[in-house]
């Protein structure tokens, strides 16, 4: 009996996803005429096949993972929910079920059936991106080192601060992939850390201290057990993994995650997704900064309304009156030419962090003319950028003095 093919995947991929030879396991496509498609792997417990579509119309590479009807199901759910979390993962493209006839099994009494199914797991394959486990079998310095492990800490804070339990992090189960991430102000490089195998992740109410420390002792673990295999196959000592390596992910991750916490309190108060609209904070007293601005803004606009304003309402209004003229104003500068590692944001956020700063040195309310003119001065920009940049902060002055009341 020929087995039932079911697609449940996104109608975009399914023409090129049809003409797979499913009713296979992933073992035999070579011998049916599937050629893999041959990029650098790690490991995986699971049968995993890269593959490239024979559409030109459909151009894509997918990863095909075998597994049973009930860890694909779970994988896929997991991959969709974490991505709403705007958490960092491979593209979920859907589940492809091969239906079998029913498996006879002799029992006391009698003949009972059991349903065979076998289930693939079709996610998007990335491009630009190494197995964590590769990468750290090559030499590298130990700056590049610094900004693997920055990606992966990176990672294991946004998904504890969002209560997410890992459950098998390990290298194995990671992706580092390049990006080059854009704003107003320009371009910078950056790696980013995929989470490729959502089969064992939970999403919790609350995650508790042992669930998270849980996590990060497999992944060390997971560091060690790949440290032994480098050393089994003869590397030099020098590209594996190090006692100081440990010590640098541990203090990038509560780093880390004092700025994700700061987002999620931040986002409590104002019901307002911080990091959707600016990006994460590169400091946890961003969100601080930024919520005693708001506190200002929400008093004026109580007052100008002649009523409360929630705090929400007050950051919407803050957000579209007040701060996106700012960003469309340094869009049309040359601001990207004096700060081209910071988002706008952060140029704003340090401008008022100098406010508050000189205010309480100098016990009076400097005002934002002042402290824009001496965080321009701090910054040694005074010179030949003078002539734009005095242009360009009065444009700013005078729109903050337009939504909120700042001293002169």
């Amino acid at each position: 009996m020929k087995p039932r093919i079911d697609y449940d995947v996104d109608e975009h991929y399914l023409p090129a996803l049809m003409l797979f030879p499913f009713e296979k396991n992933l073992e035999e496509w070579h011998a049916a005429g599937v050629t893999p498609h041959v990029m650098r792997r790690g490991n995986s417990r699971h049968q995993v096949l890269f593959v490239k579509s024979k559409l030109a119309s459909h151009p894509y590479k997918f990863a095909i993972k075998e597994t049973t009807l009930e860890f694909a199901r779970r994988e896929i759910e997991n991959y969709h929910k974490l991505r709403d979390l705007d958490i960092q993962t491979l593209t979920p493209v859907g589940i492809v079920v091969r239906h079998e006839e029913d498996i006879a099994i002799e029992t006391p009494a009698g003949i009972m059936y059991q349903e065979n199914h076998t289930a693939f797991v079709v996610t998007l394959l990335e491009d630009a991106v190494l197995p964590e486990s590769v990468l750290f079998g090559l030499r590298f310095q130990q700056e590049a080192r610094q900004e693997i492990f920055n990606a992966i800490a990176e990672l294991f804070a946004k998904c504890h601060a969002k209560n997410v339990y890992w459950g098998d992090a390990s290298l194995d189960n990671l992706l580092i992939k390049f990006i080059r991430e854009e704003h107003t102000l320009g371009k910078r490089r950056k790696l980013v850390a995929l989470l490729a195998d959502a089969e064992t992740t939970e999403i919790t109410p609350a995650l508790s201290t042992r669930m998270k420390e849980a996590d990060l002792e497999f992944f060390f673990e997971s560091m060690l057990w790949l440290d032994e295999e480098f050393h089994q196959r003869g590397y030099p000592r020098d590209r594996s993994i190090t006692v100081s390596d440990f010590a640098y992910l541990r203090e990038r991750y509560n780093t880390l995650t004092q700025i994700w916490n700061a987002h999620k309190r931040f986002d409590a108060i104002t019901n307002f997704n911080s990091e959707r609209h600016f990006g994460r904070f590169r400091k946890a007293s961003y969100a601080d900064t930024l919520l005693k601005h708001l506190e200002e803004h929400k008093w004026y606009l109580s007052e100008r309304m002649k009523t409360p304003v929630s705090m929400r309402d007050t950051t919407l209004d803050w957000y579209a009156n007040y701060f996106l003229p700012i960003q469309d104003l340094l869009k049309q500068s040359n601001f990207a030419e004096y700060f081209p590692d910071k988002t706008e944001l952060e140029v704003y956020l340090e401008i008022m962090e100098n406010k508050y700063y000189l205010s309480e040195q100098q016990k009076r309310d400097v005002g934002l003319s002042y402290a824009i003119q001496d965080f321009a001065k701090r910054f040694g920009i005074e010179k030949h950028y003078a002539s734009s940049l005095k242009k360009m902060f009065k444009t700013l002055i005078d729109i903050t003095k337009e939504y909120a009341k700042f001293p002169r």
